[in-house]
């Protein structure tokens, strides 16, 4: 027997067990680090965030009282806001889909085709998209100035001084002036990946529809449209996913106002949290949004896994 178990044979084998072994456990040695800090960066704040919305807490005090399923009760049943927020995000989103994608579809076709300073113009529609959010309501703050602001003054110029108005404090237009400020933000990133997207499109494929007798219109419709699915799709997900976490050119264009009008979740979020020191309500609104974006996160995984 013991000849047998020192044999180089029996030898060869455990040094290959050993081997697979290590080949198993290799993958994860590498991952670790990595897998580590996404477990105390990302995962770790998402689940301590969700443990505390089924608490009443300060956000100082020692001690937290547990509630239960109270603070998302309050949010649906009491909160007036909440709902204000909710719509407001429900409308942000819709614009986001249309505005933005639209417009940045419209450059990409136009700025695909090759003359001289294409590469210029392309910057320069793609340098708003570089800029914070917060810089972008600071700059939109100034245009819409009643006074001095830049879209009174043109509307002054124009004889049309019965349409100049403080856009930002009207409860009824103070939504959509900021829309339109993230909007001129928001266009160069679909602009860009739709300017990819075309350059993937095979010419002859538009050749021979024009030679066969197709207009713009339907060259467009018929082949560019469908040929760009994916990529639509992509810029459709990343858009809905940016528009539901809007936080930054409301907080500096109108704090949430006037009126709470301009409030969606994410501000109302931080709002309660901070400024009324409700952390159980704000973080379950955290948990409510997270679960409004997995809507759309999970089919955009799901794609990009696919391709």
């Amino acid at each position: 027997m013991d000849a047998v178990r020192n044999s180089p044979a029996v030898g060869e084998l455990q040094v290959r067990s050993a081997r697979k072994s290590f080949s198993w456990l290799l993958p994860w040695a590498f991952l670790a680090p990595a897998l580590t800090i996404y477990v105390v960066v990302v995962v770790y704040p998402m689940a301590y965030s969700a443990y505390l919305s089924f608490f009443k807490w300060d956000g100082v005090s020692p001690t937290k009282q547990f509630v239960g399923s109270q603070n998302y009760i309050s949010l649906l049943l009491t909160d007036q806001v909440f709902w204000i927020a909710l719509r407001n995000n429900a409308i942000w989103l819709v614009a986001a889909l249309l505005l933005p994608t639209s417009i940045g579809l419209g450059l990409a076709v136009l700025l695909n085709r090759k003359f001289r300073g294409s590469n210029i113009f392309r910057s320069v529609f793609y340098f708003p998209a570089i800029l914070s959010l917060a810089v972008v309501g600071l700059i939109w703050n100034w245009i819409y100035l009643p006074d001095i602001g830049l879209i009174n003054q043109i509307l002054g110029v124009l004889g049309l001084k019965a349409l100049q108005h403080n856009w930002l404090a009207d409860p009824n237009f103070a939504l959509y002036a900021v829309m339109l400020a993230a909007a001129w933000n928001a266009a160069g990133l679909p602009m860009l990946l739709f300017l990819a997207g075309l350059q993937t499109i095979n010419p002859e494929d538009l050749e021979a529809a024009q030679v066969d007798g197709a207009g713009p219109l339907r060259r467009f419709l018929l082949i560019t449209f469908p040929l760009l699915r994916e990529t639509t799709l992509i810029v459709l997900a990343i858009t809905a996913i940016n528009s539901l976490k809007v936080y930054d050119i409301i907080y500096a264009m109108t704090y949430g106002g006037p009126a709470n009008k301009t409030q969606v979740l994410s501000t109302w979020m931080y709002f309660l949290t901070y400024n009324y020191n409700s952390v159980g309500q704000g973080t379950a609104i955290a948990v409510i949004l997270f679960l409004l974006t997995l809507i759309f996160a999970i089919p955009y995984i799901r794609m990009m896994g696919r391709s």
